[in-house]
Formats: C-alpha cells, sequence, structure tokens
C-alpha cells in the first residue's frame, strides 16, 4: 500500500498587520480583550484570496521539488471567492499562475475551520489507493468575505487573520508519513437553545471522541503527540482537549499571537513553522513523536495524524 508523504507546507500572510488592542469590538468589550489577551497581532490583504493562495502554492511546489505538471489534483479550500463565475475566473487564474492549468480541480467545504485538514486526510487517501500521485491542497480566507468583516469569532475564543496555506499529498516526494484521519460533527452544537454548560460539555466530548477514532487507527499516547491545533485562545483550546488527555505541554500556540486565527490554515501554518528549513518535526532522539493537526470549526473536528520523522523519496511506481 503507498503511503502518502505530507510535504513542504507552505503559506503566506495577508500583507498588512495590525494590533488586536485596536479593534473597535475589544474597545468597549473589557472582558472580551481579557479572554483574547494571547492574541497580539493580526493580518488583512487587499488582495484577492487566489493571490494569497498563489504565493503559497509556488512555495510548497518550490520545496517539494514537484514540477507543477506533475500535480494531479488540486483540493481547495475556501469561503473567501466571489460567487458564481467570477469565482470560476479567479480559480482558472489561480491554477494558470502556478502552472497546475492540467489538474483536476475541486473544492472541500462546510466543515468551517475543520475543513483544511479534512482535506489534507482526503488528499492522502486519493495518493494511498493509487487514484492520483500528487495532490495539492490549498486553503485561505480573508475575514471580510468569510466571516462579514467580523474579527472576534469562534464564539469569542479567537481573532480571525487573513492568510492561505498550502500542502501537497504525494507518493514519491520527501514528507511526514501520514498515519491516520479522522473527523467529528457534532450537529447538536448549532442549536441556539443548548446552555453553555451542555455546549461546553459536548465540545469537551467532541474532542474526546475524535481523538478515539483516530487512535483506534493508529494506536498512540497523547503523552507523544505534539498537537497543531486552530488558534484559539489557549486557555479555551487546552481546556477541549484535556478531556482527551493532552497536557498543555503537547499543545502547540506558539502561533496565537503572531498570526492570531487563519480559519483552517492556522494547522498547516505551524507545521510549515515547525518543519523550518530541516524538514524533520520530531525532538532530538525522539523517535515516537506523533503531530497531529487538528482543526476546529463550529460543529465539526478533523485530523489527520502525521509521523514527524521525513521518509526520503519514493521512485515512482513504489508503494
Amino acid at each position: 500500500m503507498i503511503t502518502p508523504r505530507l510535504c513542504a507546507p507552505a503559506y503566506e500572510l495577508g500583507e498588512h498587520a495590525e494590533s488586536v488592542a485596536g479593534l473597535p469590538e475589544l474597545q468597549d468589550a473589557p472582558e472580551d480583550a481579557a479572554a483574547l489577551r494571547d492574541f497580539d497581532t493580526y493580518h488583512w490583504s487587499e488582495v484577492p484570496v487566489v493571490d494569497l493562495m498563489a504565493t503559497a502554492v509556488h512555495r510548497t511546489l518550490s520545496r517539494s521539488g514537484v514540477p507543477a505538471d506533475r500535480i494531479d489534483m488540486v483540493l481547495l479550500v475556501t469561503e473567501s471567492l466571489p460567487p458564481g463565475p467570477a469565482g470560476h475566473r479567479e480559480v482558472a487564474e489561480l491554477l494558470e499562475a502556478t502552472g497546475m492549468a492540467g489538474a483536476t480541480v475541486t473544492s472541500v467545504g462546510l466543515m468551517d475551520c475543520a475543513t483544511a485538514v479534512a482535506a489534507v486526510g482526503t488528499a492522502a487517501s486519493l495518493v494511498r489507493d493509487g487514484t492520483a500521485r500528487n495532490v495539492l491542497v490549498v486553503g485561505g480566507d480573508l475575514a471580510d468575505l468569510s466571516t462579514g468583516g467580523e474579527r472576534v469569532v469562534a464564539g469569542g475564543a479567537a481573532i480571525a487573520s487573513d492568510g492561505a496555506a498550502a500542502a501537497l499529498l504525494s507518493a514519491t516526494a520527501p514528507g511526514l508519513p501520514v498515519l491516520a484521519m479522522a473527523h467529528h460533527s457534532a450537529p447538536r452544537l448549532l442549536r441556539a437553545d443548548e446552555s453553555a454548560q451542555r455546549q461546553l460539555m459536548s465540545r469537551v466530548d467532541a474532542y474526546r471522541e475524535l481523538f478515539a477514532r483516530l487512535t483506534a487507527l493508529h494506536p498512540v499516547l497523547p503523552r507523544h503527540v505534539s498537537v497543531l491545533p486552530s488558534n484559539f485562545a489557549p486557555d479555551v483550546m487546552r481546556m477541549y482537549l484535556s478531556g482527551a488527555g493532552f497536557g498543555a505541554d503537547r499543545i502547540d500556540l506558539a502561533n496565537v499571537a503572531r498570526v492570531a486565527h487563519c480559519q483552517g490554515s492556522d494547522p498547516l501554518i505551524s507545521l510549515a513553522d515547525r518543519l523550518g528549513e530541516g524538514g524533520s518535526a520530531a525532538p532530538e532522539g525522539a523517535r515516537d513523536e506523533v503531530l497531529m493537526l487538528l482543526g476546529a470549526g463550529v460543529s465539526h473536528l478533523a485530523a489527520v495524524l502525521l509521523g514527524a520523522s521525513p521518509l526520503p523519496p519514493a521512485e515512482e511506481g513504489s508503494s
């Protein structure tokens, strides 16, 4: 069986950086400002989201060593395209600008900020079963379009930021092995009549169930997993994950202050920063380390387990 590799994650943030403290939504809401104290900077962009995506894609392709004309499929994740034919034209221009005009493109959606991680898992499945050899996942959003301009999002747990991220799922390029993928949906969290306490219990249960599904596919203990989650307020994310057995030291929220919440792109941005130039995400001597990309939406969760040590290039036709 083919082992999919996640290769060369890359990103581009909005070209303007602003202080979270200056947001009008927080000026007259000291309690909200206190809850979001770990957020320092958010980014916004004046260019179309496909421009940010194109920059991220160029970086991924350059670092992966896979030519653009070898990309079989593109999975697109965004809520920031214009409707109708205008959106289709922007996607066509993205493919042309990045050299992927021959690739089949489709969109993945309806899971809010969990969608990009779900797309990574879907791309890995396409590679694993031989449907495609190289699948490019690219996503991005602009808050003016995806949240209607709201910057305080996720029920007051995050500050929305503009940005895009990309990654290649490949059968042959060097990259981190994809070990398992799981997802969870809890439609009851969309109900307006759910009490705050009941919603909190439901969310903690959802994270617990998600990790149980992952470990049923690839057994691993929380102490061996480094979580790269959506950039929610650290107190909130740590509370959600504590029910699944994760201590605060296993949850990587280093980008909350600098990046804020780039919606579905957060886990790939954190992974790109973790890998840096070295290509390995495992601490020295920690050969059993596993990474978990975790995307969290309003009522959806998606997670992908990755080995932290990269696999070398494989020959074409090998499995």
